[in-house]
């Protein structure tokens, strides 16, 4: 994602870089989303489980380093759309 942000930045594709970054803050939205359910389901039982390898973790964890990456790459494209 980071290099087709970066190569639509230099061809000056701006109504390209919107799109993106509204699916985005879209995606982002609905992690925010998941996480807020997630963790009002499972909060009492993460905060027992100390194995960081029990399934609940594991299944946090992916969504977390997704959303961490998305989070990432939607501050380089509002970047990109102020330097534009």
């Amino acid at each position: 994602m980071t290099n087709m942000l970066a190569d639509l930045y230099r061809r000056k594709e701006v109504k390209k870089l919107e799109v993106v970054k509204e699916g985005l803050e879209l995606r982002k939205a609905e992690l925010d989303n998941f996480f807020e359910e997630y963790l009002e389901l499972f909060d009492e039982k993460m905060s027992a489980i100390e194995d960081q390898s029990h399934p609940i973790w594991k299944a946090y964890k992916v969504r977390y380093k997704e959303w961490q990456k998305l989070n990432s790459d939607l501050k380089l494209a509002n970047y990109y759309m102020g330097l534009i």
